[in-house]
């Protein structure tokens, strides 16, 4: 999976949900060109063309009235998931229903939601009102075996890259389940019920595109299982109460509805105060808030920039939380590089004029309950913004831990938030240890470690090393590489917490 990860790490997830959709939609269109559907390839097409024109002005309209940012990529999603649920008009009014449904999805963004943050998958919110307001269902043609393997492999890579893999698994286990006992309960043929189930619904697309919208899903990994099962639960074809049967959209409602009680939705908007240059090409952004943040130290959070002519990876970005809960600004580090992405060059020459939107926070790379726990911070570069979090938070706090750091860099004047880690280690339980990767630039006086981090680094750092808890964060390979150093002194994998985010780049 090294490769496929980092050929995902290229790429933002928003922009990758994008491309699968496309893919999607393309190959459709092939397959009703030599008839495996049922419909034109011209259908098709004219009816894709027609939703991502209404979405479009129905986004502009609600961001021209409301005074905020648009995002074209969130139009185009939307417009796409209904393209492949959808069947293609027939008649004027099958028509008139693709542009209500499409008016209805983009309007629930801005309708349906609290503090600025949209509660419903606006795809399946769309086609659950129009159901009972004029009686107008999604066909989810995109549930066939002719589109099955393509729905595979573009969900798989979309699951994977949010590393959602346990909870899109639960999602389908659970389905199938409840799928087998109420066929038994209700003398319901297996053999037929299963296969309509697995190549003839939209099961794996639901689990994979739709599931895993990030703004609906809850925060942390044990909502993510219980979401997973609920709505997998209730997903099954044969789920009714009385008269009333579930449909996929129904059950993705339900299951938003559950995300949105059992998660802490937040929208900001993000003021810049001053830009810090800590080292050579990384610089501390220090923003305002519009109001106050509650989360986690260690979570992550999704940055919405407006810049001219984003490039493929898009206008969205998800980035740890250098900041305390304790502090009133937001600290953001972030590292840039001779060719970054429009994003981070526009988020370089930021200045206070332009807003800067947070929400979505989320993430279970955060302390452990338990304070009498030990802890081993493994951080190589801007890897220790979630550290810097972290012991931020139990300075101001008061909070006692035994946490030893051991914090790599290619050269001394790269080690950043040294403030902040001075002030940690004089704390008690404290320890820090920083190497240099470089050994031709080592300074004079330096009385810190040399090379990378390594099994012989870690014994005479950590005498106590099998009994903690071990958290790593950094570019991707150096965590893997972090990884297998930890396996070779057998530590279990469930003493190891990986600091992950989707869109790392």
């Amino acid at each position: 999976m090294t490769g496929i990860d980092d050929l995902l790490n290229r790429i933002t997830m928003y922009r990758l949900i994008l491309y699968v959709l496309l893919a999607l939609v393309g190959t459709a269109s092939a397959l009703a060109f030599f008839n495996l559907l049922h419909f034109s390839p011209l259908a098709l097409l004219f009816s894709t063309a027609f939703l991502i024109v209404i979405c479009w002005a129905t986004n502009t309209i609600w961001a021209f009235l409301l005074k905020i940012p648009t995002n074209l990529e969130s139009a185009l999603i939307t417009a796409l998931i209904l393209a492949l649920i959808l069947d293609p008009p027939h008649s004027p009014g099958d028509l008139e229903f693709l542009g209500w449904v499409a008016i209805l999805a983009m309007s629930s963004k801005y309708v349906l939601a609290w503090r600025k943050k949209h509660l419903f998958n606006p795809a399946a919110i769309a086609v659950v009102i129009t159901s009972f307001a004029i009686g107008g269902t999604a066909s989810w043609w995109i549930g066939t075996a002719s589109m099955l393997p393509f729905v595979l492999l573009g969900g798989g890579l979309v699951v994977r890259k949010q590393r959602q893999e346990a909870m899109a698994l639960l999602f389908c286990v659970v389905a199938v389940i409840s799928t087998v006992l109420f066929a038994q309960v209700q003398g319901r043929t297996l053999s037929t019920e299963l296969p309509q189930l697995l190549l003839q619904s939209p099961l794996f697309f639901l689990a994979s595109i739709m599931l895993t919208e990030p703004l609906t899903v809850p925060p942390t990994k044990m909502w993510r299982r219980c979401y997973g099962v609920l709505t997998g639960l209730l997903v099954a074809p044969l789920v009714h109460i009385g008269p009333f049967y579930s449909t996929p959209e129904l059950a993705l409602v339900i299951g938003n509805l559950f995300s949105y009680l059992v998660s802490s939705r937040q929208r900001v908007v993000l003021t810049l105060q001053k830009k810090v240059k800590l080292a050579p090409g990384i610089v501390d952004f220090v923003f305002k808030p519009s109001q106050p943040l509650s989360f986690a130290p260690g979570q992550y959070m999704e940055f919405t920039l407006q810049h001219y002519r984003p490039d493929s990876r898009g206008n969205r970005r998800y980035f740890t939380l250098a900041s305390s809960p304790t502090e009133a600004a937001v600290h953001l580090g972030v590292r840039f590089y001779e060719k970054s992405s429009t994003f981070k060059r526009a988020l370089y020459w930021l200045d206070g004029r332009t807003p800067v939107v947070g929400a979505q926070i989320a993430g279970d790379f955060t302390l452990p309950k338990d304070p009498d726990q030990k802890l081993v911070f493994l951080a190589g570069g801007i890897g220790i913004t979630p550290f810097r979090s972290m012991l931020k938070y139990l300075q101001d706090t008061g909070q006692r831990r035994d946490i030893i750091v051991v914090y790599a860099n290619r050269t001394a004047k790269e080690i950043v938030y040294q403030d902040v880690l001075r002030a940690a280690a004089s704390q008690p339980g404290v320890k820090i240890f920083y190497t240099l990767t470089d050994t031709t630039a080592i300074p004079r006086q330096w009385s810190g470690l040399v090379g990378r981090i390594n099994e012989q680094m870690l014994l005479k750092t950590i005498p106590d090393y099998p009994e903690r808890l071990y958290y790593l964060s950094g570019p991707p390979d150096m965590v893997r590489a972090y990884e297998q150093v930890l396996k070779t002194m057998m530590i279990r994998s469930s003493q190891i917490k990986k600091d992950f985010f989707p869109g790392l780049v």
